[in-house]
């Protein structure tokens, strides 16, 4: 009994059925039919919802086996959904605390329900059988900023990665998740920051068009579509910090806010979640895994063996690769490399 919703309500009505010996048969009449009995069931319903003198039947007449209660409220849906819901609750305010996320601004920022719904759908475009369970780490660890970038490795291994090494893509700052997007490169038309800003308003005219299709709570203004692309999180040129988090998979409040004015969260939710996905996937295709590429020769270049990125033991087992260097150059970059052998990696 308890697995069902409004068991509360239900038990209520048995009750009553038991109490004064009624024999009730049950028959689904569809909504909105205009059924006499049907709308005159919902107008009472309306009328005791609202009753501020309507008390519940005692305890003690309810055919329940008991009555759990939830900081003094009885909870009166299925209790499995409940307790895995208050658990899901529990789960997203740990990981809305985490100092990782608080490198720019208030987490209060961040619509966090949008960002787990968005999160949690991951699931259903991976298997191993389509190769993107790769994929699905990868979003895993942008939104958590794990990605091993250099700056990453420098922090984890700084016996094998010179902290002073800067990007090796652009020899000019140091590679951080936000630099991956932002990356200027040795090529221009190769640059992962123009890439970057066309798969983002990619995803802003896919999600627009997509949300001038949808119904709306109430008609849209004719200046929706201006005042949906003048948000902060389309800013990419230079980033804001919404349009950084957005690439992490964070969903800016201020988008959602300002689509709440005319989508239910359900209908902005499910807008929201495939183009998000595919813009990971760009962002995983055709910077992180072209980054990669190269970050693999770069590291051969430098003398660093997957023996000694595997290695557990510290400096004084393992010698320094860039003493496998010229002094000349103690900073190495692909910028440093001739253009011949850049063309052929």
């Amino acid at each position: 009994m308890l697995k069902e919703s409004n068991h509360l309500l239900w038990s209520s009505v048995r009750a009553i059925m038991s109490q004064k010996n009624l024999d009730v048969t049950l028959i689904k009449v569809p909504a909105h039919a205009d059924d006499p009995l049907n709308n005159h069931v919902d107008a009472l319903a309306k009328a005791a919802h609202t009753d501020s003198h309507l008390s519940s039947r005692p305890s003690s007449e309810l055919m329940a086996p008991c009555i759990l209660q939830f900081n003094s409220l009885p909870v009166d849906m299925n209790i499995r959904k409940f307790i895995r819901d208050i658990f899901d609750a529990k789960s997203l305010l740990t990981l809305a605390v985490l100092p990782r996320f608080n490198s720019y601004s208030s987490t209060s920022d961040i619509d966090w329900a949008c960002t787990k719904f968005c999160l949690n759908n991951n699931k259903q475009f991976v298997s191993h059988r389509n190769g993107r369970s790769e994929f699905c780490g990868f979003r895993i660890k942008i939104l958590l900023d794990m990605l091993p970038t250099l700056t990453t490795l420098q922090r984890r291994k700084p016996h094998i990665y010179d902290p002073s090494w800067l990007c090796p893509q652009c020899n000019s700052s140091p590679e951080t998740l936000d630099h991956l997007w932002t990356c200027p490169y040795i090529l221009p038309e190769f640059s992962p920051f123009n890439t970057f800003k066309t798969l983002l308003l990619d995803l802003r005219t896919v999600c627009l068009d997509k949300f001038l299709s949808a119904t709306p709570l109430i008609p849209l203004p004719d200046s929706f579509a201006a005042e949906f692309m003048a948000l902060d999180c389309w800013d990419c040129d230079p980033p804001s910090i919404s349009c950084l988090r957005l690439a992490r998979g964070l969903i800016p409040i201020s988008l959602t806010g300002f689509l709440g004015t005319y989508f239910s969260s359900s209908t902005i939710w499910s807008i929201l979640d495939t183009p998000l996905h595919d813009f990971h996937f760009d962002l995983y295709v055709q910077i992180w895994l072209c980054r990669s590429i190269f970050f693999h020769h770069w590291e051969s270049a430098q003398g660093i063996t997957k023996k000694m990125k595997s290695s557990a033991l510290g400096p004084s087992s393992i010698s320094y690769p860039s003493s496998q260097i010229s002094p000349d150059s103690s900073t190495p970059s692909l910028a440093t490399v001739s253009l011949d052998s850049w063309v052929s990696w």
